[in-house]
């Protein structure tokens, strides 16, 4: 009996030593979007990949460290080892992002895991590789993109004049040729901009705006399909992922591979609640009708929107009628 209970304490002793002195400690950025599952694997992370590594990988979020625009290149560069990265904030400079925030494409959850199997995703990982020196090892999604008003916007011609917060490059252009006035604002200014009327609407991750109490300054929800359904990333530099031994790494995705998991079924627990939290602090969620949603796809208002995309496109050598393709193809539609 003695000799087992002096093995228990050899074992536990040898876990805290691991834990106070990690093989391998990791910086993960990360943007303090509170609510959203996005910050939730930044909060359950360190501790999570700690115990499934018995202590030998540390990593340590931070959420201040790194902006929104340099998730990507702070991998790359070799200033963090892991990033949570939000895919819209690129969307600029790699024309490649955009797709999936377009009206029409990503709608739901399920089509965008169709989209991210196809090879679409493929080469959305490549770029990740080429470009920054990062590896994907997993994705998820914000809460449905919805547009939170001071004012009821349910038809399209409720947008004109309408002054909103945008969160991509392809909404802005949509939202200039509907004749309203896109603004440019980082996240932490929406609600303050809201709050003074600066701007009467924004078009966010409906769990982010309940987390920062977007409730205070709106009215009303509208669920346009502008892109519903938006992704964000976990990359790890490919640098300190080859640094892991083959045993590591192996338990790190493993443990990755039942995050993902977990998320889905987060993600949808979230959604279902979210009409209820809402209208218990006084916003009215008010239906978009399909006919109004075509519309907004009408030629006359995507024309223009898929032209600037063509365009910026064809500046980086990035085929976007191809992978129009290969998304509705994915898709079935």
């Amino acid at each position: 009996m003695h000799r087992r209970l002096a093995l228990a304490a050899l074992g536990l002793s040898a876990a805290f030593t691991a834990q106070a002195n990690p093989e391998f400690k990791w910086t993960l950025a990360y943007l303090p979007v509170t609510g959203t599952t996005y910050y939730d694997v930044a909060q359950q992370l360190p501790e999570r990949l700690s115990k499934a590594t018995q202590g030998r990988l540390q990593v340590t979020a931070n959420g201040s460290l790194v902006p929104g625009n340099r998730l990507l290149e702070a991998v790359r560069d070799g200033d963090v080892q892991m990033s949570l990265v939000l895919s819209g904030y690129y969307s600029a400079s790699q024309p490649l992002f955009t797709l999936v925030a377009l009206p029409g494409y990503s709608e739901s959850f399920s089509d965008l895991e169709k989209i991210m199997a196809s090879p679409y995703g493929a080469a959305v990982r490549d770029v990740f590789a080429r470009d920054y020196k990062a590896r994907e090892v997993l994705y998820s999604a914000f809460c449905p993109q919805t547009m939170f008003s001071t004012k009821p916007v349910t038809k399209v011609e409720d947008w004109n004049g309408l002054r909103v917060r945008v969160n991509n490059a392809g909404t802005a252009v949509l939202a200039n040729v509907l004749a309203a006035k896109p603004v440019s604002l980082s996240a932490g200014e929406v609600l303050p901009a809201l709050q003074r009327g600066v701007i009467d609407a924004v078009i966010t991750d409906s769990c982010w705006a309940y987390g920062a109490g977007f409730y205070t300054a709106v009215k009303y929800a509208a669920g346009w399909k502008l892109g519903s359904v938006v992704p964000w990333h976990l990359v790890v530099g490919k640098e300190a992922w080859a640094k892991l031994p083959a045993d590591l790494q192996k338990t790190v995705a493993a443990e990755l591979a039942k995050v993902s998991q977990e998320l889905r079924a987060d993600y949808a627990a979230k959604v279902e609640a979210l009409p209820k939290q809402w209208g218990a602090k006084g916003v009215t969620s008010q239906p978009v009708s399909d006919a109004e949603n075509r519309k907004v796809q009408d030629a006359r208002y995507m024309g223009p929107v898929l032209d600037a995309w063509y365009k910026q496109a064809q500046a980086r050598n990035v085929d976007a009628r191809q992978w129009e393709s290969v998304a509705r193809e994915a898709l079935g539609r």
